[in-house]
C-alpha cells in the first residue's frame, strides 16, 4: 500500500512540473511580433544558391544612441544596427546571388528612389564599394500586422504570378453606377447583389466596402454620402454575374430599407491585366517611382487571393494595392570560385515605444534569414550603448563601451532585448524584475507539489499507524482483561508480545486493509 501511494504521487510530480513551466512566463521571441517598419530589424536574405555559401563569420553591432520619447523623435533617432557578412564560396564556379533586405511598410513615405544615396539610413556595402540597390515590393496585409513576419513565399519574385484565375486575359465586366441618396441623414449604403458561380466570378468594388453572401446571393456594400450625386464601379472578374440588381439603402444589414433602386449601370468589357495596368498607372504616379509592374502585378494577384481576402474585403484598386505594399531592398551579390566577400548592411535602428510608463525600449531582430546558408561558422553580436541594457532570448557578457554575444554557429530563434534608461546601471544577465523567471518558478512549484507530497503521505502513514496501534492495544487488553460481576477489568499496561492472538490478528485486519489482498 505505502509503495503504490509513493508511486502515484512520483508519478504527478512531472506533470506538476509541466504545468509550471507552461504557466510561467519565457521572453517573447522576435518572430512572434509584426515586421513593421520602424519597429523590427531583419538579416538580409539570400536569394537562390544560398545554400552552397558557408557564412564564416557575422557581426552584428546594434549602436543605440537616444531612445525616442514618442514617433516624431524616433524618426529623429541617430541608432543603427551593421551586419557584416563574410561569406565563402567552397565550390570550383562563381555564385550569383539576390539579396534581399526587408524594409517595412510605408513605401508611400519612405522613398525607395533615395536609398541609394543612404538618405534614409540604409547602406550596402560589398568589400568596402557601395553597392547599388533597386526597390521590390510584395504583398503584406495590413490586417496581418500582429502576424509573425516570415519570408518563405513572401520574397520578390523574379517572375509574375500566374494565377490560374487571375490572368491576364481572364474576362472582367465593369459596372458604373451613379447614385444621388437622399439629402436628409448622413451616410447611406449602396448595395450590389447577384447570382454567380463563385469559382468563376468574383466581385469587387473600386471603392472601400465588404462582401458577403446573403439569402443565397452575393453581396457588396459600399458607404455612399447623403445628398451627393457620386459614381460607384464594380468589377465582376471571371464570367459576368447573373440577375445583378443595385439600391440604396438606410444601412446595411437585415433591418436595411431601401430608399432608391440604382438606375441601370454603364457596362464595360475588358481583361484583368488591363485593369491591372490601368491601376498600376495610378500607382506609379502617386509612388513617384520607377517600373515595378511586375511587383504591383503580383501584389495585386497577392491580395485577391490571400486566405480570407474575400471574405474581409471587396476593395479592388490601385490605393488596395499600395496600402498593402511591403518594401525590400535588392542588390546583387557575386563570389568567386573558392573566394569569399565581405557584405555589410546598414539599416535605421527603431525600437518599440514603450507603455504605460514602463520606460523599457524594445528591439527584436530576425536571425532566421541565416539558415538559408549552408553553414553558420560563428556569430558575435554587439549591443553599442551607455543605457542600461536587458537581456532577452540571449545571455550577454557586458564589456567596456556595451554587450557582448558570440556562438560557434547560428543561435535558434531570434533576438530580442529591452533597454532602459537609467545609465551606468548594473547589467543583469537574468532581468526577472516583472516575472520570475521559468526555471526558478518551475523549481519553486516543484518543490512545493514535492514538500506538501511528503506532509500528506507523513500524516497519511501516522494517522493509519497510529489507529492501527490503538486498535491492536485495545484488541489485546479485551483479549486479557477480566469480567467480574459484569465489569470489565482492562490491563492498562499490557506486556508486549511476540506473537499469539495478538499477532494473527493483526494479520487479519492488514489482509482486510489492503485491497490488493
Amino acid at each position: 500500500m505505502k509503495h503504490r501511494l509513493f508511486g502515484a504521487l512520483l508519478c504527478a510530480l512531472p506533470v506538476a512540473a509541466a504545468g509550471a513551466l507552461a504557466a510561467a512566463g519565457t521572453p517573447r521571441p522576435a518572430s512572434a511580433q509584426a515586421f513593421r517598419f520602424g519597429m523590427n530589424g531583419s538579416d538580409v536574405f539570400a536569394g537562390e544558391g544560398a545554400s552552397s555559401v558557408i557564412l564564416a563569420e557575422e557581426t552584428l553591432t546594434f549602436y543605440i544612441d537616444d531612445l525616442p520619447a514618442d514617433g516624431e523623435a524616433l524618426q529623429e533617432s541617430t541608432s543603427r544596427v551593421t551586419a557584416s557578412y563574410r561569406l565563402c564560396n567552397p565550390t570550383l564556379e562563381e555564385i550569383s546571388l539576390a539579396m534581399y533586405l526587408p524594409v517595412g511598410y510605408r513605401p508611400l513615405e519612405l522613398s525607395a528612389l533615395s536609398a541609394s544615396s543612404g538618405e534614409t539610413g540604409y547602406a550596402v556595402e560589398t568589400d568596402g564599394a557601395k553597392t547599388a540597390v533597386r526597390p521590390r515590393y510584395t504583398y503584406r496585409q495590413r490586417a496581418g500586422e500582429g502576424m509573425a513576419f516570415t519570408a518563405e513565399g513572401e520574397l520578390p519574385r523574379p517572375q509574375r504570378n500566374d494565377d490560374p484565375f487571375f490572368g491576364t486575359e481572364t474576362p472582367v465586366t465593369v459596372y458604373t453606377y451613379t447614385v444621388t441618396p437622399p439629402a436628409e441623414g448622413e451616410r447611406y449604403t449602396f448595395t450590389f447583389t447577384y447570382d454567380a458561380n463563385p469559382a468563376r466570378t468574383k466581385v469587387f468594388s473600386a471603392e472601400s466596402g465588404a462582401a458577403g453572401i446573403s439569402n443565397g446571393q452575393g453581396v457588396i456594400y459600399c458607404s455612399v454620402a447623403a445628398g451627393k450625386t457620386q459614381e460607384v464601379v464594380l468589377y465582376a472578374v471571371g464570367d459576368a454575374p447573373k440577375q445583378a440588381a443595385a439600391g440604396v439603402y438606410t444601412m446595411s444589414g437585415a433591418s436595411a430599407q431601401l430608399v432608391s433602386a440604382a438606375d441601370a449601370p454603364a457596362v464595360e468589357k475588358t481583361q484583368f491585366g488591363a485593369l491591372v495596368q490601368e491601376m498600376y498607372a495610378e500607382a506609379q504616379e502617386r509612388m513617384g517611382a520607377g517600373d515595378f509592374y511586375g511587383d504591383f502585378y503580383n501584389a495585386t494577384v497577392a491580395m485577391l487571393t490571400a486566405d480570407g481576402a474575400y471574405d474581409l474585403t471587396a476593395r479592388l484598386s490601385a490605393d488596395a494595392v499600395l496600402e498593402n505594399l511591403m518594401l525590400w531592398y535588392e542588390y546583387e551579390l557575386t563570389i568567386p570560385a573558392g573566394g569569399s566577400v565581405v557584405n555589410t548592411v546598414t539599416a535605421p535602428l527603431f525600437p518599440t515605444l514603450p507603455e504605460g510608463g514602463e520606460g523599457r525600449w524594445s528591439y527584436a531582430y530576425l536571425l532566421s534569414p541565416g539558415q538559408r546558408w549552408a553553414e553558420v561558422q560563428h556569430m558575435t553580436i554587439r549591443v553599442c550603448t551607455s543605457f542600461r541594457f536587458e537581456a532577452g532570448t540571449l545571455q550577454f557578457t557586458e564589456q567596456e563601451g556595451g554587450y557582448v554575444y558570440e556562438k560557434d554557429g547560428l543561435p535558434m530563434g531570434e533576438l530580442a532585448f529591452t533597454v532602459v534608461s537609467d545609465v551606468g546601471a548594473v547589467y543583469d544577465p537574468y532581468p526577472f524584475e516583472r516575472e520570475t523567471p521559468t526555471l526558478t518558478t518551475a523549481l519553486i512549484i516543484l518543490g512545493v507539489v514535492v514538500g506538501v507530497s511528503a506532509v500528506t503521505v507523513a500524516a497519511v502513514l501516522l494517522v493509519r499507524a497510529h489507529g492501527g496501534r490503538k486498535r491492536r492495544a485495545a484488541e489485546s487488553r479485551l483479549c486479557r482483561g477480566k469480567t467480574e460481576e459484569g465489569k470489565v477489568d482492562l490491563d492498562p499496561f499490557p506486556p508486549p508480545q511476540e506473537g499469539g492472538e495478538d499477532k494473527k490478528e493483526d494479520k487479519k485486519e492488514d489482509k482486510k486493509g489492503d485491497p490488493q489482498a
